[in-house]
């Protein structure tokens, strides 16, 4: 069975991919680094975006479980003050769903920030594509019209 990588390398095959053929009308070294510019910087400020968000959503889960802890904490002190039995269960009922619908809330504050962030995130990529298409079109469009040169018909 023949290698289908086997021809990449020759010289015959790599010759039909010059920059000029391998981007029709971006010939210019300089509009193709520009491009690959752009496309790098839009997916850095991407990656900030998911880096900050990362970074508050581990402190805000940080925060939600020191939270969580004292709560515990206050529940069993709670349950272990003096008190008839019945007065302790209903007060540690009390603590525990108090402590449940914050730690919901927290749950939810920290989906919030993921939706928010990836939502960005994804508007920046989303923008770069949307503007390297254009450069395309408008690229390829120029092209078209350099073939179209006016022919002057002789007489």
């Amino acid at each position: 069975m023949q290698n289908p990588f086997e021809n990449w390398m020759k010289p015959e095959f790599v010759s039909n991919f010059t920059p000029a053929s391998a981007i029709p009308g971006m010939a210019n070294v300089k509009d193709i680094m520009e491009s690959g510019r752009k496309s790098i910087q839009a997916y850095a400020e991407a990656q900030q975006v998911a880096m900050e968000s990362m970074q508050t959503i581990i402190q805000r889960q940080t925060e939600i479980l020191s939270q969580l802890v004292q709560d515990n904490s206050t529940i069993a002190q709670e349950i272990i003050n003096e008190g008839t039995p019945e007065d302790k269960v209903a007060r540690g009922a009390e603590l525990i769903r108090s402590t449940y619908e914050k730690t919901v809330s927290g749950i939810q504050e920290v989906n919030d920030i993921c939706s928010k962030s990836t939502k960005e995130a994804c508007d920046i990529i989303n923008r770069r594509v949307s503007a390297c298409l254009e450069e395309v079109q408008c690229t390829a469009k120029e092209n078209i019209k350099g073939k179209k040169a006016p022919s002057k018909k002789s007489a």
